[in-house]
């Protein structure tokens, strides 16, 4: 596996970790030290206080113990909330980077390069908050325990050094002959739960085309992989286990058999037997939890590895400093993309420059390159050459807070949130309710709202699937101009609109530009185009025409249908 550096972020994690463990450890020891007690207590019994007869040697041993118990019992409590807060704080710690770092990731290679890393952090959470991690500091003091049991007789420690390395001998066995059983189950669960997602997006689509019989059968092979692979995972781990248990209790059998003829032999008293046996279960306590525990780090391990390359790869040159948009002039220099793992830009030596409260349209056929010039206007991937620039700061590199409060954006195909119709169209802030009102009106869907069950109460679920494609896509217009941007970037805005809402488009587009918004808006149809103050025409991701948009018509002349331009009935009072 590559390895990466570590963000800011994660290094603090493993520091937090690294001092968490180092406290539960110290505590861990003295709860070891503290295990002795049974065993002495259990010597002292069987030597002293049965052989003398005395009640007030019971009697005193005995509040010992109790003692001792107890305070054992607080610092393993204490021990057990040190990872519950530590698994807490890493989460806390990792949880919003490792949440931007997906969605930018998500935004530069897709969705599948940073899947299940929300999981995997919940995962790790678990894995400290469990006290899984502790399997090591307890394995640590396996000697402490080889050591006394060697104290009440050399061949006890044999016996017990016998009995830690034939665990570690199954542990090592499940881990070899269940990893790739493992792999193949991860990957087979990770297939199903793709096809299901994918299932349901699409259950519309299937239903209609009579796809759902195929579609079943070819998940219940899926699902049969999988349960398939993790039966097998689970048939070697639980067969190796079940083997492990009843080889500890082979192994009890044998220090107590083994303490029964020393004791015969006189080499040791009556009271080790029980001593003995307390400390064998003891010692190989942590064994036989490390044969399930393995998988547990190995998991852990993965997470944490998964997370650290989420984390670098969804690192960006994103400023952390808030600038104000003051105007909204924007300016894009010989810009050039291409798309990680291709050697083919989509987007070659574009340049341009509208300012605040121009309309600029672009058109071209499909392929052009226009949506992926839209995504680098609004910052959402980082221009392999050259550079776009709103009042002179990258827009890509522009803080994201100040930018998206200065910024509004309508992509092709609008998605609406999980949340109420206000919450999507306030774009999730605390915002007015004047102000949600306003852009409503503006985008022509105030009136529609109002038919809706709750009005802008109205909660959206599955991105608004319920609604129309045109409703989605003017309540998304709403939130594009939602707090007066000063640039307004429209991705074919009108492709599911009728006359009415294309109206309203045209009207809000219009009103925008008063206000001194600059409007970049990418259309097919060049009906919302006729009050363009520029115009770019694209072909194969180069701009074939740029300039004053009668200038750029007259230019193009019988050539337009070529482009994938419709033309404009008449240019009659158009200004």
């Amino acid at each position: 596996m590559p390895r990466y550096t570590t963000t800011p972020a994660y290094r603090h994690a493993l520091r937090d970790i690294r001092r968490g463990t180092a406290a539960a450890a110290m505590i861990g020891l003295f709860v070891n030290l503290l295990h002795l007690a049974m065993p002495l207590f259990t010597i002292q019994i069987y030597d002293r206080v049965i052989a003398s007869g005395s009640y007030e040697t019971l009697v005193a041993l005995a509040g010992l113990v109790v003692v001792v118990l107890g305070f054992q019992a607080v610092l393993d409590y204490l021990r057990h909330r040190i990872f519950a807060i530590l698994g807490a704080q890493v989460a806390g710690r990792l949880g919003r980077d490792v949440f931007e770092a997906s969605v930018e990731t998500t935004l530069r290679d897709g969705a599948a390069a940073a899947a299940g890393s929300i999981r995997d952090l919940g995962d790790l959470r678990s894995f400290i908050a469990s006290g899984a991690i502790a399997l090591p500091m307890d394995l640590a003091m396996a000697p402490l325990f080889l050591f006394v049991l060697w104290l009440l007789h050399p061949v006890y420690g044999l016996v017990g050094l016998t009995a830690a390395l034939i665990l570690s001998s199954i542990a090592i066995a499940t881990e070899v002959l269940a990893r790739r059983p493992t792999a193949r189950a991860t990957l087979a669960a990770g297939n199903v739960h793709i096809e299901t997602a994918a299932a349901i997006r699409n259950a519309e689509v299937i239903t209609a085309m009579g796809m759902l019989p195929a579609v079943a059968r070819r998940w219940r092979r899926s699902q049969a992989e999988a349960l398939d692979s993790v039966e097998r995972r689970r048939a070697v781990a639980k067969a190796l286990a079940s083997a492990a248990k009843a080889l500890r209790v082979g192994l009890q059998v044998a220090v107590l058999s083994t303490g029964a003829a020393l004791v015969i032999q006189r080499e040791v008293s009556g009271g080790t037997i029980i001593a003995a046996s307390v400390l064998m279960a003891r010692l190989l306590l942590p064994f036989e939890q490390m044969i399930e525990g393995w998988r547990q780090w190995v998991d852990a391990m993965g997470a944490g590895e998964r997370l650290r390359e989420v984390l670098n790869r969804g690192a960006t040159r994103r400023s952390r400093s808030p600038i104000r948009v003051a105007r909204g002039r924007l300016t894009a220099d010989r810009v050039g993309y291409v798309p990680p793992g291709q050697d083919t830009p989509l987007i070659r030596n574009v340049s341009f420059q509208i300012e605040a409260g121009e309309l600029l349209g672009i058109v071209g056929p499909s392929g052009a390159g226009k949506s992926t010039l839209a995504r680098l206007v609004v910052g959402l991937w980082a221009p392999t050459a050259g550079g776009i620039y709103l009042d002179g700061q990258s827009t890509y590199t522009h803080e994201r807070g100040s930018f998206g409060e200065a910024v509004g954006y309508l992509p092709q195909d609008p998605l609406l949130l999980d949340g109420t119709v206000r919450d999507n169209i306030s774009r999730f802030r605390d915002g007015d309710m004047t102000e949600v009102v306003a852009a409503a009106r503006l985008a022509g869907v105030h009136e529609l709202i109002g038919t809706l069950p709750q009005g802008y109460e109205t909660r959206l679920a599955d991105a608004g699937s319920r609604l129309s494609g045109g409703q989605r896509q003017r309540i998304a217009l709403a939130r594009a101009v939602f707090g007066e941007p000063k640039l307004l970037v429209l991705d074919e805005p009108n492709s599911n609109l009728d006359a009415e809402g294309e109206a309203a488009l045209v009207e809000a587009i219009e009103i925008a530009r008063r206000r001194g918004t600059t409007v970049l808006v990418i259309a097919q149809r060049m009906s919302i185009l006729k009050r363009a103050d520029k115009l770019m025409v694209m072909k194969d991701g180069t701009v074939a025409q740029f300039g004053d948009r009668v200038e750029v018509l007259a230019a193009l002349g019988p050539r337009r249908a070529g482009q994938g331009i419709t033309p404009i009935p008449s240019r009659e009072g158009v200004k």
